[in-house]
């Protein structure tokens, strides 16, 4: 029994002493259940929500890139509206560092992504890639069309009680909270452009951390009638200024996609996420606020078309998170139908029609702007196949490293290590941008071929590279910390509840 005891309060002090220490929470002021509820949530409390103890992400020069409830974690990805992805390398207190990665276009992976064949094309196409043959050609022309879109949408809503101050009076109303409102505006803005949407406003209370498990069995359920893309409507916890914004003169709230990086689709549904962005930028400018790749399922591994949408904020009014729904109709249904709004409709019919049709990417006068395709996400779901292969090698290896030692030593010996690496990390990104600009200003100068940019572009892929490795390391670190924590808590339970008994 003595030992039992100690070896209890051996790992409480461990799990103490761990907390203590990290950037993301203390056990003060709530019980070790709360705080675990809390983290799996990964949202902030309501205490801390009505408090404004927010989240905020800053670049390296401070500059506030995002404010929000949802718990910031190392390694997430940030889209901001004007496309700029940053990566979140450290974070303290309530303040997460992020690191300014590249700007993202059409799409997320940057092309090309083998630094060997950026070289290869850069030095004057040495093993180029053979060109497409007229056989392969008219192959390509013999395939068999996609599938007709079903014309159908689904929408839920995990937690259910998330609702809008300014409108129903308080965060949060236990059952079908303002958010449900925001999903019917949606829902009947959809319904006018002839789409077939199942709004299930099944409840999946508590708002806590069941709440995603309770509201996978409505997805799935969902999943069953063929949806063309499913979305699961929230609103964040921000301040108003935030998501508030105006757009062709009426005051609505930005909507923000979030995209869960723990899930095997995470490629795919953030090429579509960035896809309908990009939609969005064309047909409602401002509306999207950004793309947040966070830590997390969201039951996006049931299908890389389901998307996590944050209508405005709880400081928000819910009248202008209903508007801004509404505009995202707009967005979905051109980008799966290539619906037009009337406008450019009456402007087609009065246009008198091309004697040949433009090419998709040169849209002619008046012509409304080619429906995106999907292209991006089909390059993101092959990609994924290889990148699988590769994640499945990596995890081996980790399980391998892991199994060398006790969590407890790799724990203490991995985290000084990689705290002490990372400024070197940094500093590295910076001379390799800084070596970038002196070896493309000496091309200039010499006026030689692209060779040499192409070599200062590949030093700081590599150096980027070394950021994604650590990352992981960290978050492996992270998780079997969590372990400890969740096991001792077992223990510590299983011990008071014995005792209690005697």
């Amino acid at each position: 029994m003595r030992r039992f005891a100690f070896l209890a309060i051996f790992l409480l002090s461990i799990l103490i002493a761990m907390s203590a220490t990290s950037p993301r929470d203390t056990l003060t002021a709530r019980s070790l259940l709360d705080y675990f509820d809390n983290r799996e949530t990964g949202e902030i409390s309501r205490e801390d929500l009505l408090a404004e103890r927010y989240y905020t992400m800053v670049d390296e020069k401070g500059k506030e890139i995002l404010v929000t409830g949802r718990i910031i974690h190392v390694g997430d990805e940030y889209i901001t509206s004007d496309n700029r992805l940053y990566r979140v390398y450290r974070v303290g207190g309530r303040t997460a560092y992020a690191r300014f990665i590249r700007e993202v276009g059409a799409f997320f992976e940057e092309d090309p992504s083998d630094i060997l064949v950026m070289l290869r094309e850069r030095l004057g196409g040495w093993g180029a890639v053979p060109v497409q043959t007229e056989e392969q050609e008219e192959e390509g022309d013999n395939l068999e069309p996609e599938a007709e879109p079903q014309r159908i949408i689904g929408i839920y809503h995990t937690h259910n009680a998330e609702s809008f101050i300014p409108s129903d009076g308080t965060d949060s109303i236990y059952g079908e909270g303002g958010i449900h409102d925001v999903g019917e505006s949606f829902r009947q803005a959809l319904e006018e452009k002839n789409i077939r949407v199942m709004h299930d406003e099944t409840l999946h209370l508590p708002h806590d951390r069941g709440a995603y498990r309770r509201s996978r069995v409505t997805a799935e359920q969902l999943l069953e009638e063929g949806p063309d893309v499913m979305f699961d409507i929230h609103r964040d916890g921000a301040p108003a200024a935030a998501y508030a914004t105006e757009i062709e003169g009426e005051s609505v709230t930005q909507v923000q996609f979030v995209v869960g990086r723990q899930n095997a689709n995470m490629n795919v549904t953030r090429q579509f996420a960035l896809d309908l962005k990009n939609t969005a930028d064309e047909i409602h400018p401002g509306l999207v606020k950004g793309i947040f790749m966070a830590r997390g399922n969201y039951n996006q591994d049931l299908t890389p078309m389901n998307l996590l949408l944050e209508v405005g904020a709880h400081q928000n009014s819910r009248e202008d998170a209903e508007d801004g729904a509404a505009l995202f109709a707009d967005v979905v249904s051109y980008y799966f139908y290539g619906d037009v709004d009337n406008a450019l409709e009456e402007e087609e019919e009065a246009a008198p029609a091309p004697a040949t049709q433009p090419p998709p990417d040169q849209p002619g006068p008046g012509d409304a702007p080619t429906p995106p395709g999907t292209q991006g996400v089909e390059d993101a779901a092959s990609q994924q196949i290889f990148r699988l292969l590769g994640i499945t090698l990596a995890i081996i290896v980790g399980f391998m490293l892991l199994n060398a030692g006790s969590i407890e030593d790799i724990h203490v010996k991995l985290v000084p290590y990689m705290e002490k690496l990372q400024p070197y990390t940094q500093q590295g990104d910076r001379f390799l941008a800084g070596l970038q600009e002196k070896i493309h200003a000496l091309a200039l100068r010499a006026k030689i071929p692209e060779a040499a940019t192409a070599l200062g572009a590949a030093l700081q892929a590599t150096g980027r590279e070394g950021d994604r490795i650590l990352v992981y390391w960290q978050e492996r670190i992270h998780e079997a910390a969590l372990t400890i924590k969740e096991r001792a808590i077992i223990l510590y339970n299983q011990l008071t509840n014995r005792n209690k008994l005697r």
